[in-house]
């Protein structure tokens, strides 16, 4: 996600800056325009970009803003050819919800966050704005630098991946949705660190393909380490981070990234095979499950993706090679066994005929 951040107005130590910069740490090209950034991030991964109409010279997918400066936003969403906004809102904007407002807000697709006691105010009386498009910060303090971990980076993530659906499909798209470790990247164990990260051939290649024929590509990935106390979550953001710019570099870009941190005996509902985690990520990319897939180079993600109603693909790379074959009696068997993702996805868009929209 290329992400340009109206820094004029958007202040570094604000929720919205930090959280702003938290994207850069999860892996999205972020970009911030005027103004001063948060410290202490090179500019290799946070980038720093002329204001005003040299804008233009600089495209992005999304604009983050604060909500005061809307028309302003709006401005610099033009100029970079962005497809939505998402703002930052406190209760007295919304309040003032005016014209101006309603032309920013119509100009792009956008979202709004609002700080978590603002979101009770609003809800005992509601503002002109659309309720169904404003979310909330979460309620825990804002960290003193950026951080990936934090919860307002992932409800801002979620938000910029929620309106960016909205202008990208009418409809509701077909998802390949992928185990990571052992099916895009090589099998490390509990890998933590981004130099082990190593993805295998063909991964960017059947990525681009697969946006090429209009599916959404997710990854979703169990990593108990951080449960059993092996790494953080912060590790885990840096090496999905490692893997969004390895494949931006080869032209392949992942839609999101969901993990769950659970250790198998805590009975989460976001470890697989259970499908939480497929289920957010269809409401906040718009995607119809049933004309999904899922790919891994183990049976629990084959019984993840029949569980989410979609096919289920074996890849021998990783543990696919040592995986049962037949599966156990009475277990649904994989509706197909790859050698690789990319012979999945070839797999997928020709013989099983994967439909795109609902």
């Amino acid at each position: 996600m290329k992400v340009l951040v109206h820094g004029a107005v958007v202040e570094r130590a604000s929720r919205l800056g930090l959280a702003a910069a938290g994207l850069a740490l999860r892996g999205h090209e972020v970009a911030w325009a005027g103004g001063t950034p948060p410290a202490g991030l090179p500019s290799r991964i946070l980038g720093v970009v002329p204001g005003g109409v040299a804008i233009a010279r600089h495209h992005a997918e999304m604009v983050i803003s604060e909500g005061r400066a809307a028309l302003a936003a709006a401005a610099s969403g033009w100029l970079a050819r962005a497809h939505a906004m998402v703002l930052g809102f406190d209760a007295a904007t919304l309040r003032r919800w005016g014209w101006g407002l309603r032309f920013a807000w119509g100009s792009l697709p956008c979202f709004g966050l609002v700080d978590a006691a603002a979101a009770e105010a609003l809800q005992a009386e509601p503002p002109a704005a659309p309720l169904d498009r404003l979310a909330a910060w979460s309620a825990e303090a804002p960290p003193p630098f950026p951080e990936a971990e934090h919860a307002d980076t992932e409800i801002l993530e979620r938000a910029c991946e929620r309106v960016l659906a909205r202008h990208r499909s009418a409809g509701l798209r077909g998802a390949v949705f992928a185990d990571r470790d052992g099916t895009l990247i090589v099998e490390r164990g509990y890998l933590s660190d981004p130099a082990d990260l190593e993805v295998l051939p063909g991964v960017p290649e059947a990525i681009h393909a697969l946006h090429a024929a209009g599916f959404a590509v997710v990854v979703i990935s169990n990593q108990s380490g951080v449960g059993r106390g092996f790494f953080t979550p912060g590790r885990v953001y840096e090496a999905m981070a490692a893997l969004r710019r390895i494949l931006r570099a080869r032209g392949a870009e992942l839609d999101a990234i969901y993990f769950c941190p659970h250790r198998p005996d805590e009975g989460c509902a976001c470890r697989k095979p259970g499908t939480l985690l497929l289920e957010r990520a269809a409401e906040n990319l718009g995607l119809a499950l049933a004309r999904s897939a899922f790919v891994g180079d183990k049976r629990i993600d084959v019984r993840t993706g029949h569980n989410a109603g979609a096919l289920g693909v074996l890849v021998r790379t990783g543990y696919g090679g040592s995986e049962p074959e037949p599966p156990d009696p009475g277990e649904r068997p994989p509706d197909q066994v790859c050698e690789s993702f990319a012979a999945a996805v070839e797999w997928l868009l020709g013989v099983a005929g994967l439909e795109r929209h609902a």
